[in-house]
């Protein structure tokens, strides 16, 4: 029998994200994952960092953009004065410089804070001419990686000892935090790298949730519930029973092929621009999720379709 969930893990230092989740499809049962079963994690964490780590299974996996698109916390430990090739501590120190004060950081911080345009490391997986990033990086050349937009929500210095910071940061989906080290460490007159991070929160999940990864197991699955859609940012309905085959053949539904809660009914009786902005992720009458649709024209398109006629 399959199973379709996500697990909120607590991957340690050392492991690959990817490594964290072949683990723990190895240490899953048979019974209770068939060997064709899918697996994936809603963004990675590298090896040298630890925290929160969501891995999808089976049909989930095909929800993890909304995992994805979330905004992240982390806890961070910056060392100025010297800067290494993968802006990591484990990469070779390619520049050097002067400790900033810790006055000089406090007035260099808010200029992070906001929409700002950020380079990703030189190592990373970002595609460069059909490449990823760091395999050009490892052939000893300079990849040409584009500028782009993040978000940086807060950033909270919580110490300052000798050439370490310590801060606390929340930003947006695709904030690299090794580029945001070495911009500060620019910024200061000098240069920095990040030799901890540690994720605490991603979207509406806490580190204090997770589970290491030798702890998930059956009873640490989570299912995407309506309660788990709302929290992501999604609208949430049932399709009432004459329509659900409809909807897992891909068909548009009309409005009055779905039941809203009360608060939602609001936004339906007006049909205003929250309303049809919002995708919304649709179950049956027995609470579980038949897909993810979006709103237009009067009518609800499948975006993702969760179910098969044969299991329903």
């Amino acid at each position: 029998m399959q199973h379709s969930g996500f697990f909120l893990v607590d991957k340690p230092e050392g492991p690959t994200s990817n490594r964290v989740l072949q683990d723990i499809r190895k240490s899953l049962s048979v019974e209770f994952f068939a060997s064709q079963q899918k697996f994936g994690h809603a963004g990675t964490l590298d090896s040298f960092a630890s925290g929160l780590l969501i891995i999808l299974t089976g049909k989930a996996t095909r929800l993890t953009r909304w995992f994805m698109n979330q905004s992240k916390e982390y806890d961070a430990v910056f060392r100025f004065g010297e800067e290494t090739d993968t802006l990591d501590p484990q990469g070779r120190i390619v520049d050097i410089g002067a400790i900033p004060t810790k006055e000089t950081l406090e007035n260099i911080i808010p200029s992070f804070c906001g929409n700002i345009k950020q380079i990703p490391p030189s190592y990373s997986a970002v595609h460069v001419c059909g490449k990823r990033s760091y395999e050009i990086a490892r052939a000893g050349k300079k990849p040409e990686i584009s500028p782009r937009f993040v978000t940086i929500d807060t950033i909270e210095l919580q110490s300052f000892k000798e050439k370490e910071a310590t801060l606390r940061i929340r930003c947006s989906s695709g904030t690299y935090i090794r580029s945001l080290a070495r911009d500060i460490g620019h910024a200061c007159g000098s240069c920095a790298t990040v030799v901890s991070l540690r994720r605490t929160k991603i979207g509406p999940f806490f580190i204090s949730q997770a589970h290491h990864p030798h702890e998930c197991n059956e009873k640490t699955l989570k299912v995407f519930s309506p309660d788990i859609a709302q929290s992501l940012g999604l609208a949430t309905a049932v399709i009432q029973l004459d329509f659900v085959k409809h909807f897992i053949h891909g068909r548009a539904l009309p409005i009055k092929a779905i039941t809203f809660n009360d608060d939602q009914m609001t936004l339906l009786r007006n049909l205003d621009l929250s309303f049809e902005s919002k995708q919304v992720a649709l179950f049956s009458e027995k609470g579980e999720l038949l897909g993810i649709a979006e709103h237009k024209d009067k009518e609800l398109v499948p975006k993702v379709v969760m179910e098969e006629e044969s299991r329903l």
